[in-house]
């Protein structure tokens, strides 16, 4: 099986400027089964459709970012395997600028995910625990995206990290505190809350963060208003949250648009991704953005 995707960079949109950006978290190896219908408890359901991605909310940001113009950086624990060595293969034709930060003999994160006909999805993740991790310093950054995974790793680069810190707030995990006291914007699925129920809006630590709650296909959430989402027909939603953070990123630092443009341009972004099967083909298509 291969990387059923764009193998090429492609820029699609340039800048003026061009933002170093980092990327920290996870990144997974997805096998992703297309099915007519998700299984019931102890069934089988069989498919001939089944692709492998490379993925992972940073990584997938991370090549959002690049696919677009961007000069993307991953930050992550890949380990020292077979797998490893073509996940970052892969990356690298993406334009991705890889530091891998463990040299583990050990399996990187693999997802197996089933994506039905109305392109809503099943995750099982595999998230391996590598042991020896180096925290590198980052050159210069513009701005690191942090997807809260990995939080040693993240941790040890969110206390030094000397560019803008943006947080992709998918759930609460562990020190997730220590992340949105240093952050500049944070951009938060609706179910994200914190141990005591409370959303972004709400959460003491991000108080002086420019801050945006994404829900799907329903309009996005600011603390002064609503930005509308696009309706589209969903064949395949796998990465579309991911793809939005990439795209945002890339309209606010390398765009340099204002926070709501910014939003507004990740969402047509993130729409665009869900019309197609896969996390990468949109980006055959994305002329009509322009």
């Amino acid at each position: 099986m291969v990387d059923y995707g764009l193998k090429d960079r492609v820029v699609i949109i340039t800048g003026t400027k061009n933002p170093k950006g980092y990327f920290v978290g996870l990144t997974t190896l997805d096998y992703v089964f297309y099915v007519d219908s998700h299984p019931q408890k102890n069934a089988k359901t069989k498919t001939n459709s089944y692709k492998r991605f490379v993925g992972g909310p940073a990584a997938n940001a991370a090549i959002t970012y690049s696919l677009l113009g961007g000069n993307a950086s991953l930050v992550t624990c890949l380990g020292n395997t077979v797998e490893s060595d073509y996940i970052q293969k892969i990356l690298n034709e993406y334009g991705v600028t890889v530091l891998n930060c463990s040299d583990d003999d050990a399996m990187p994160n693999i997802a197996a995910i089933a994506v039905d006909q109305n392109g809503d999805r099943k995750v099982f993740s595999g998230q391996n625990q590598f042991n020896k991790i180096n925290v590198p310093k980052l050159d210069k950054p513009d701005f690191c995206l942090f997807d809260l995974n990995q939080q040693e790793l993240s941790l040890g680069i969110v206390m030094n990290c000397e560019g803008e810190i943006v947080v992709d707030a998918g759930s609460w995990k562990g020190e997730t505190s220590e992340f949105l006291k240093k952050a500049s914007i944070v951009i938060a699925s609706e179910n994200f809350r914190d141990p005591l129920g409370h959303d972004i809006f709400a959460i003491k630590e991000c108080v002086n963060a420019k801050k945006a709650i994404t829900r799907g296909g329903k309009p996005i959430l600011l603390a002064d208003g609503e930005i509308p989402v696009e309706p589209v027909a969903c064949a395949d939603s796998l990465a579309a949250g991911d793809i939005f953070h990439g795209a945002f990123c890339f309209a606010y630092y390398h765009k340099h648009n204002e926070f709501k443009t910014a939003l507004s341009f990740a969402s047509k972004i993130a729409a665009e991704s869900v019309k197609f099967i896969g996390p990468r083909e949109w980006a055959k298509h994305i002329e009509s953005l322009r």
